[in-house]
């Protein structure tokens, strides 16, 4: 027979308080503060106020190092996963890479601004919101409040003695970003709009979900322990305390609802009483507080996993625990005040105060605290436990052997006459006695003795995410199995290699000799999957997909790429990111390009053509891509000054842009008669335009009107200039704008208008001119575009110009033509009101 297995339940023990150690340095000053603060399984490192790192050893919370620092206050600082490095930014927009080294002779090594990191072409970057180390040290991401993600590459050279860092651009988005997470080759970002997730191999990027939201949401990963029983899963979080849970191909499956499950009273702390305390057991919830707790409306701004199963947040005023697995709440906690920051070493919980405190707490299981209790000879406090959570013990003890331990509870209580307390405990005691049928047991005195003396845990706390970052440290591999284990793990996996290691060079020649020589004997096709791979199949008319799946990559190791090579990557990630977020990022565009002249500009896009090709799109697409991206920077009076190539480049370009397949043309000379009279570049266009016919050019005038007809505009004001009424009146019954009309109608005279009267009521029947060789042509359906058309639009425009007896005489002149109830009565009413 199989037990059913109760559902754990989970405390917050072991509460911390260091606050008096960690500020301790700052003792002798009111005017430095701690701004920020990382945790790991050795240290804690706090960001001050005057720009100083301060290093403690955790265990004792002992002061190590203060790390000088003078461009600005630190905020944000992170510590990398086997403890070697320790990242930090200002609010200077600098990042530095400070070298941990805990002699106390040393002297800090910190690589910062004066080896280019923090700034790209001289310009500093924003304020940097959030810091991501990768599992192998070599690398961190960094993110900052122009929505720009950027990698940092670290390279060492004789062991750690010399250190060189580089900064590459990874995405651009339009708004701050709020927290960055990855897993192999996957980088996940989320800033105040969405959440993307990237493809570093393959440069693909992915919008999750279709509804933005406004405001300081987090998201991250939830690596599985098992795949095969629970894949591993992406979370972001949303307004109205949900969660969307998202597959590692952007897809969201479902979103969890928190906010009803959080009408539940918060967890008390749990913490140690006096051994031998007095107080009577069978009062101790006589004083508790019965509330009526409501649903709780928030808003998670950073998630993080812990146990493989949860995910932690928090709030100014709160913790919370959730299951995402049941979709419940584990529990929430509201014993600390004025939360600046959380983060998570294995099972504890550290917490970071506004005010400077550091308090640190440890999620448990119930039945593990209660093993502890025992152990400690805490039973006091043990006994209390086993009161508030009868059933669940009644159950645990059938699954979980070393809770025969709490036999010992039994006789504490005995001793103290506590008979009221051993009857309310009598359901959990009658299941240890029914499972202990059979079992050879001990003494109870010996029981009792061995149970306390034996300080060893025997319920390990579940592995969390530092586990699995641990795995992959140098400090833990010690043979070359073991090296080629790291060099296949970095390498390879479940997603394949990952681009962006063999992008910059940053494996020793020892890796790259292993996975070269081994790697195809030990990998099949199945295991090189790629999560992307069926993104362009799934999501074909998807408007979020921007990107089709690339080929290989043809960029440059970073130790070889020049200035222009480096323009050219920057260039393309930042059309990649305009895609995700809708907007061209003009001034990233306008920093890169200002270092250029046009002849140099134009030669760098013909090479970023060949780029976006090899990266899947049609040549085309590269080339308007690249006319795009130089149309957003260009001056157009630059025309004036650019050489011949220069502007033929952007002659062609323009007419790329902006080319028509649908237009209705002259059945004569082919010159378009109706089309589509949106621009894009207008400006550019005219100054192009202007500059041609300035220069007697005209026929090239003629080739840019014939492919770009919306420009029509342009030449209707230039035909204006010289009186060529019969070209002007054609262009203005073509291009269907009033405003138009209304612009040039001022110039006009009595005589003009008449003929613009002629050519108003031959387009009601269907006629059009052709303003290039006045070939007459009949149009059909030649009314159904604008509402400037109509007699109405086009009679309340005359009288703007004409006198009202005028208009009516003309009105009467073309009586025959226009249909009944054709004019409103509002335009005889206004003429009659003008004649007063």
């Amino acid at each position: 027979m199989f037990l059913s297995r109760t559902r754990d339940s989970y405390c917050l023990t072991n509460f911390s308080d260091s606050s008096t150690s960690i500020n301790e340095p700052l003792k002798h000053t009111n005017r430095i503060k701690y701004s920020c603060f990382d945790a790991s399984p050795s240290f804690f490192i706090f960001g001050a106020t005057s720009g100083s790192l301060y290093l403690f050893q955790r265990k004792e919370c002992k002061f190590l190092h203060l790390i000088p620092n003078k461009f600005g206050s630190v905020s944000s600082v992170a510590i990398s996963p086997g403890e070697k490095y320790v990242a930090f930014c200002t609010t200077k927009g600098v990042v530095s890479v400070y070298v941990v080294n805990t002699s106390v002779s040393s002297t800090p090594q910190i690589i910062g601004p004066s080896n280019g990191l923090g700034s790209i072409n001289g310009n500093n970057f924003g304020d940097i919101t959030c810091l991501r180390w990768s599992l192998d040290e070599k690398q961190f991401y960094y993110g900052d409040k122009k929505g720009q993600v950027n990698l940092v590459v670290l390279n060492s050279y004789m062991g750690r003695s010399i250190l060189t860092v580089s900064v590459h651009p990874i995405l651009f988005t339009d708004a701050p970003i709020v927290q960055i997470d990855d897993y192999e080759s996957l980088l996940l970002v989320s800033n105040f709009n969405k959440c993307i997730l990237c493809n570093t191999e393959y440069e693909e990027y992915k919008q999750i979900g279709n509804r933005p939201r406004d405001g300081d949401y987090g998201t991250c990963f939830l690596l599985s322990a098992d795949e095969s029983e629970t894949p591993s899963r992406i979370y972001c979080s949303r307004p109205g305390s949900r969660m969307w849970e998202v597959d590692l191909e952007g897809n969201v499956i479902q979103t969890h609802q928190f906010k009803s499950a959080l009408a539940c009273p918060p967890s008390k702390i749990q913490r140690y009483s006096r051994k031998h305390s007095p107080v009577n057991l069978n009062n101790e919830n006589e004083n508790e507080e019965i509330i009526d707790f409501q649903p709780q409306n928030l808003q998670f701004s950073k998630i993080q996993p812990i146990f493989f199963e949860f995910l932690v947040s928090f709030t100014e005023n709160a913790l919370y625990i959730f299951d995402m697995k049941n979709s419940d709440v584990v529990l929430w906690c509201n014993q600390f005040e004025r939360i600046a920051d959380v983060r998570i070493v294995a099972d504890e919980l550290i917490v970071f105060s506004q005010s400077g405190g550091l308090h640190s707490v440890r999620l448990q299981t119930l039945q593990s605290y209660a093993k502890d209790l025992v152990r400690g000879e805490n039973l006091l406090d043990c006994s209390l436990l086993l009161k508030r959570n009868l059933k669940y013990f009644a159950d645990k003890v059938k699954q979980d052997y070393e809770l025969s331990m709490l036999n010992i509870i039994k006789n504490y209580l005995i001793e103290r006459n506590q008979y009221e307390m051993l009857n309310d405990l009598s359901v959990v005691f009658d299941s240890l006695s029914h499972i202990e049928c059979g079992l050879s047991l001990g003494s109870s005195s010996e029981g009792r003795k061995s149970s306390v003396s034996d300080n060893r845990s025997l319920d390990s706390p579940k592995s969390g995410v530092y586990v699995l970052e641990n795995s992959f440290c140098d400090n833990l591999r010690n043979s070359k199995e073991s090296n080629l284990k790291d060099a296949l793990l970095t390498v390879t996996g479940k997603f394949g290699k990952n681009i962006i290691k063999y992008k910059f060079n940053i494996f020793s020649d020892e890796q790259k000799t292993l996975v070269k020589d081994l790697l195809p004997k030990t990998m099949t096709l199945s295991e090189r999957s790629i999560p992307f791979k069926d993104i362009v199949d799934k999501f074909e008319n998807d408007e979020e997909i921007v990107c089709k799946k690339v080929t290989k990559k043809n960029f440059p190791k970073e130790k070889t790429l020049s200035d222009e090579e480096r323009t050219i990557y920057n260039l393309f990630l930042i059309f990649r990111s305009s895609q995700i977020s809708n907007t061209n990022f003009l001034e990233r565009y306008r920093e890169l390009f200002d270092e250029y002249t046009s002849s140099e500009i134009i030669s760098i896009l013909h090479k970023l053509e060949k780029v976006m090709i090899e990266n899947g799109d049609s040549e085309l697409e590269a080339k308007k891509n690249c006319c795009a991206m130089y149309f957003n920077y260009l001056n157009p009076e630059i025309i004036y000054e650019v050489d011949y190539s220069s502007r033929e480049f952007i002659f062609e370009g323009f007419i790329l842009c902006n080319k028509q397949d649908e237009t209705i043309n002259c059945s004569c000379c082919q010159f378009p008669l109706r089309y589509d009279n949106s621009c894009k570049y207008h400006d550019l266009g005219e100054t192009l335009l202007k500059y041609m016919w300035s220069r007697n050019e005209f026929e090239k005038c003629q080739e840019l009107i014939k492919n770009v007809p919306a420009l029509n505009d342009v030449m209707c004001r230039f035909y204006l200039n010289e009186g060529k009424l019969e070209k002007v009146l054609p262009i203005v019954m073509s291009y269907g704008e009033s405003s138009l009309l209304e612009e040039i109608g001022k110039y006009f005279d009595e005589r003009a208008w008449e003929m613009c009267f002629e050519h108003f009521s031959r387009l009601q029947l269907g006629e059009l001119t052709c303003s290039n060789c006045s070939q007459v042509n009949f149009i059909e359906n030649v009314l159904n575009r604008h509402f400037f058309y109509t007699w109405n639009c086009f009679l309340n425009i005359s009288l703007d110009f004409l006198k009202p007896d005028i208009c009516l005489n003309l009105v009467l002149q073309y009586s025959d033509q226009i249909p009944n109830d054709a004019i409103d009565r509002e335009f005889y009413k206004t003429c009659l009101m003008k004649c007063k």
